[in-house]
């Protein structure tokens, strides 16, 4: 409708007007039916779009992830600069959605309930008004002359006509100022929808706009590197070519040796490496099956690895470490395959095959080299690795360093072992006071320590220091390992971080009296006066930081987070409530088990399953932690959530050497100690015990040495007779000696106390003898050394 309907036609309502109104209502139903499609759609229409805007930001943020992945800086920088410009358009589109739910979709529903619903009712009241007035006229008409009723149907005629009259200047009144409104309200809300997707497309425009620089370099860089690719492929064609005719011969297993990958040296080094395919045999006990894997040798880390994706056992994708510097290396005379050799170390042994005889016997001399080396001190300490924890592997590192199958005297291995102590970084003074060529060790903190340091330290306490000689202590391979593994410098990054911000309390120095020395050490180890804070953007707590530590053997932060404060015995509810102790058992790291066994660790603690360290071991099937839980009282006897003990479940695992250890401790659990001596358990556990004697101090010492094989005992048994071979009582007199010796040194007795103390405390408060001096241990009133036949003795 061009021009608004006219209002001097409602009363006389002729045919053509009635005709314009029917017209305009029509039109009104139109624009109704218009405005729900537009609602309808534009919602559809922001429903999906919101979709569309998810999944986009989805193919945005994956797209990021794929650029970092890109070596080309450049590639990178433009992928990520693309990334982050559809983010852009797809926020813009967010903003789009808004307004037009708000500008568009909103107004237009308003629209629609306020003034076309509205208007229906009043065509309504219209229309009921016509038919009245209709009606009235038509009985006012049907009256008879002297029809008393005719003045009474004049005045209904009138009413009605009134009423019809008012109604229908209403409606028509409505219909125009609707008419009217959609020229301009309806066009608005249509006009702000057109500026708000202008703005929107003409922005986005300008955010693709800016990549364009960027999109002309890779298209340059994508044109060198295609004709870089068309070169390379000319390149190696020519080096297939030229390796097929080279490598002819090299097809031959039983090509000469000379021809073999043979030991070379690290550029700078004096490292051995080697590397090749051998075939191993596999660890089942049935049907054991070949694998061939990738062998390194790097110093005296020897790595086996899988080539993967075979259809074989397991051990075709399994990766394990084995530290040279503890293991024995011999050619076998298999009747089964030609060309193999062995590798024996103190948790397991290796046969390997190589293609023909040369080769086999290169690769002995090389390990013989690597080992020879490794042990001699002339190679560095294993890097800590992750590969020999994959599928419950070794930890490379963790192996001890004080025993070799190639040197028969493990006395003087052990010597050579504490000098590597003593070579370290820092080790050459005294970690407290820096005094020269300190000779006690804190076994638990790994550092060296003055004698008159190592008073303090005992002094604290056990459950802070654990104070050891290193003359005169015997040291077992890993806490040896400890040793090496920490350190003076490491520990005092921990413990000394913060010392020149300290006030009030002196540094300690050789010429320092010992109550100076004594302020300073409990600073610096009871209070912790010296300790760098927690980094606070460190999310996780102390003692999840911790178990994570030692689950990657990872000693130094371990003992950082101990430092700080963490429950050496906390559970990690995420990983089956195991404490760090199981994680250790489980990644077989020896190392890792003695340090949190000398930090006092709950030995007997079970997880969510109710398996204990000895649990873990047993299914693990390493009996040499089973012999040091065992040797540090664990409880055989546990019993699980399913009521079963260790023992049990090496029995159903079929674990051999689990099953022979637990056996035999509970078997010499029940005989007599001079029963003991004649059933032979030291040859029964060879394959599971420390290779090498140890030194024993007397009849009642912890430990003994084997007359037959040389092993060490892993528990404290002693006859009641002193019927030890030639060789045990030889090296007690040595011992003797070199205890005689000390006491004529100036402080040798404070020495010896100190030594006294620790052996009564590892026996458990039992008397210790060697010949011409007695420690004592008393229940209640401490303990006294006895020097010689006289009754005086020194208490402490």
């Amino acid at each position: 409708m061009t021009t608004p309907l006219n209002l001097r036609l409602c009363q006389e309502d002729p045919p053509y007007f009635r005709k314009e109104l029917a017209a305009c209502e029509e039109s009104i139903s139109g624009l109704e039916s218009t405005i729900r499609n537009l609602v309808r759609l534009a919602k559809a229409s922001v429903e999906l779009a919101t979709e569309y805007t998810s999944k986009q930001l989805q193919f945005a943020d994956e797209f990021k992830n794929f650029a970092k992945q890109q070596p080309d800086s450049s590639l990178k920088s433009v992928l990520i600069k693309y990334s982050q410009s559809l983010q852009e358009v797809e926020r813009s589109r967010k903003i789009l959605h808004s307004h037009m739910s708000d500008m568009f979709i909103s107004p237009l529903e308003s629209f629609v309930k306020n003034e076309i619903q509205p208007l229906k009712e009043v065509r309504k009241n219209f229309e009921k008004s016509s038919h009245e007035a209709d009606g009235a006229l038509a009985r006012y008409m049907s009256k008879k002359a002297k029809d008393q009723q005719i003045a009474e149907a004049s005045t209904e005629v009138t009413d009605t006509r009134r009423e019809f009259h008012r109604r229908y200047l209403e409606y028509v009144i409505k219909i125009n100022q609707l008419e009217q409104k959609k020229k301009f309200e309806f066009t608005e809300y249509i006009l702000a929808l057109m500026f708000t997707e202008s703005a929107f497309y003409h922005q986005n425009y300008e955010t693709m706009k800016d990549l364009e620089p960027h999109m002309r370099d890779v298209t340059k860089t994508l044109h060198e590197a295609r004709t870089q690719y068309d070169k390379d492929v000319q390149l190696s064609q020519e080096l297939k070519k030229s390796l097929l005719e080279t490598a002819h011969e090299t097809y031959n297993p039983m090509r000469p040796a000379k021809e073999m990958s043979s030991p070379t040296f690290k550029e700078n080094s004096t490292s051995v490496t080697k590397s090749g395919y051998l075939f191993k045999k596999g660890s089942q006990r049935v049907m054991a099956s070949w694998v061939r894997v990738y062998t390194t040798v790097d110093g005296e880390a020897l790595t086996f690895v899988g080539r993967g994706g075979g259809k074989g056992s397991k051990d075709d994708e399994e990766t394990s470490s084995v530290n040279l510097r503890i293991c024995h290396i011999k050619p076998v005379n298999n009747s089964e395959r030609r060309f193999c050799f062995e590798i024996i170390s103190p948790r397991k042994s290796y046969l390997l095959q190589a293609e023909n005889e040369e080769e086999m016997e290169d690769w002995i001399r090389c390990l013989k080299t690597a080992a020879q080396e490794a042990f001699s001190g002339q190679l560095p300490s294993p890097v800590e690795s992750d590969a020999g924890r994959l599928n419950g592997g070794s930890v490379n590192g963790s192996t001890p360093t004080s025993g070799d199958d190639t040197n028969g005297n493990g006395y003087s291995s052990n010597r050579r072992s504490i000098q590597r102590i003593k070579e370290l970084r820092g080790n050459d003074l005294c970690v407290d006071c820096k005094a020269p060529d300190p000779q006690w060790a804190c076994a638990n903190f790994g550092t060296l320590l003055c004698i008159e340091c190592s008073g303090i330290h005992r002094s604290l306490g056990v459950h802070v220091s654990k104070v050891r000689s290193l003359s005169l202590d015997k040291w077992e391979p890993e806490a040896i390992e400890v040793m090496l593994r920490l350190g003076n410098t490491m520990t005092n990054r921990i413990f000394e971080a913060n010392i020149t911000s300290a006030s009030g309390v002196p540094i300690a120095n050789p010429a320092s009296d010992r109550s100076e020395k004594e302020k300073f050490i409990i600073a610096k180890y009871v209070k912790k006066e010296f300790l760098a804070p927690k980094d606070n953007n460190q999310t996780e707590s102390i003692d999840l930081a911790f178990w994570k530590s030692m689950s990657n053997s990872d000693l130094y932060y371990a003992l950082r987070y101990l430092a700080l404060g963490a429950n050496v015995d906390w559970k990690n509810h995420e990983r089956n409530s195991t404490t760090a102790l199981h994680q250790a058992i489980l990644c077989n790291d020896d190392v890792a088990v003695e340090f949190l066994l000398q930090w006092f660790c709950d030995i007997d603690a079970v997880d969510y399953d109710g398996w204990s360290g000895l649990h873990h071991a047993a299914a693990t099937n390493n009996a040499r932690l089973l012999l040091t839980l065992m040797k540090r009282h664990a409880n055989v006897a546990l019993k699980d959530k399913n009521g079963k003990i260790p023992l049990d479940i090496a029995v159903e695992l079929q674990h051999v050497q689990a099953v022979t250890a637990l056996r035999l401790y509970q078997f010499e659990s029940q005989l007599t100690r001079s029963e003991f001596s004649s059933f032979g358990v030291d040859e029964a556990l060879t394959s599971v015990s420390k290779p090498y004697p140890t030194v024993r101090s007397s009849p009642s010492s912890l430990e003994t040495v084997s007359s037959t094989t040389g092993v060490q005992k892993p528990f404290p048994v002693t006859p009641e007779s002193d019927d030890r071979p030639d060789d045990a009582k030889g090296l007690e007199k040595e011992l003797e000696k070199e205890l005689e010796k000390e006491l004529e040194k100036e402080g040798g007795e404070d020495e010896l106390q100190n030594v006294f103390e620790r052996a009564l405390e590892e026996n458990n408060g039992e008397n210790l003898s060697v010949r011409g001096l007695t420690l004592r241990g008393l229940v209640n009133d401490g303990w006294g050394v006895e020097i010689g036949d006289d009754n005086e003795s020194t208490n402490a």
